[in-house]
């Protein structure tokens, strides 16, 4: 099922809603490889993308504050 997103809803007065998305969901909306991605996912990356690790399965939480910190600091150019 590569490339399938959950989205888990949650009331309109708290956070908006997260969804999970794989290297290949991620990457399409970053326009990055998914390689890209999973390569800075390591603990040796300079600035790791935030992700959720289930086994051999990486996922990627669109919507969360750590994200979109990640996102923030590398469209600044801040490491």
């Amino acid at each position: 099922m590569a490339g399938a997103v959950a989205e888990i809803r949650r009331p309109t007065n708290e956070q908006p809603a997260i969804e999970y998305l794989d290297a290949r969901g991620l990457g399409q909306r970053l326009n990055v490889p998914p390689t890209w991605l999973l390569e800075n996912t390591r603990s040796r990356a300079t600035d790791p993308v935030p992700c959720l690790r289930f086994g051999k399965y990486v996922r990627f939480a669109w919507g969360s504050r750590e994200l979109n910190e990640w996102l923030s600091r590398r469209a600044s150019g801040k490491k």
